[in-house]
């Protein structure tokens, strides 16, 4: 397989949040397509967890969803973030009142590649203490914490529908389980 060749790309709309592109794109000696790319800023997915072993979570309304949603703080990397672990520590600071003593990576993953330049740092955050930060004007959260035993029935039920949660929690049990409190090792 080779890398499609660019033979145009514009930007056709620019908001606060991102970008709309539109590249005319070329495969071989096929006829060129076009194709729209949203254009986004790395981020980062944040599991808080306690010593006591619960998952702190956000509940807030998601405009684009049309409804109230139970996620883990998360947000976009801004301009002066040094590195993606204090663009996490301010994520969870504001989303979910909480600095973290430790931040174990993840790794990354592309959060929509079909359509969007999106990175997504992932990372446990550990030995948490209160220092909240003001959050952003158009946020209205509530913190809950929930049993880390609870979490994959939350997942089947429905009650955690948004795919970055999903992910990135099933990734904290199943493959980080060593650094979570009271977590069964997955067999």
């Amino acid at each position: 397989m080779t890398p499609l060749r660019v033979l145009d790309s514009r930007r056709v709309y620019e908001g606060a949040s991102w970008t709309l592109r539109l590249d005319t794109i070329q495969n071989g000696d096929d006829p060129p397509v076009q194709r729209e790319v949203v254009e986004y800023p790395e981020s980062t997915v944040i599991v808080p967890v306690t010593d006591r072993g619960t998952i702190v979570m956000v509940r807030q309304f998601r405009h684009a969803a049309g409804e109230i949603l139970l996620e883990l703080p998360a947000g976009k990397s801004e301009p002066g973030d040094a590195s993606p672990e204090v663009s996490a520590q301010r994520e969870l600071r504001e989303e979910a009142g909480y600095r973290a003593g430790r931040m174990i990576p993840m790794g990354g993953q592309w959060a929509a590649p079909g359509y969007s330049t999106e990175w997504m740092h992932r990372y446990l955050a550990l030995d948490l203490s209160p220092d909240p930060l003001p959050g952003d004007v158009d946020e209205d959260i509530l913190v809950e914490e929930h049993s880390l035993s609870t979490i994959p029935e939350m997942i089947r039920s429905g009650e955690i529908r948004d795919m970055m949660t999903v992910a990135t929690l099933m990734m904290a049990i199943n493959l980080y389980a060593d650094y979570l409190p009271g977590a069964a090792t997955p067999g």
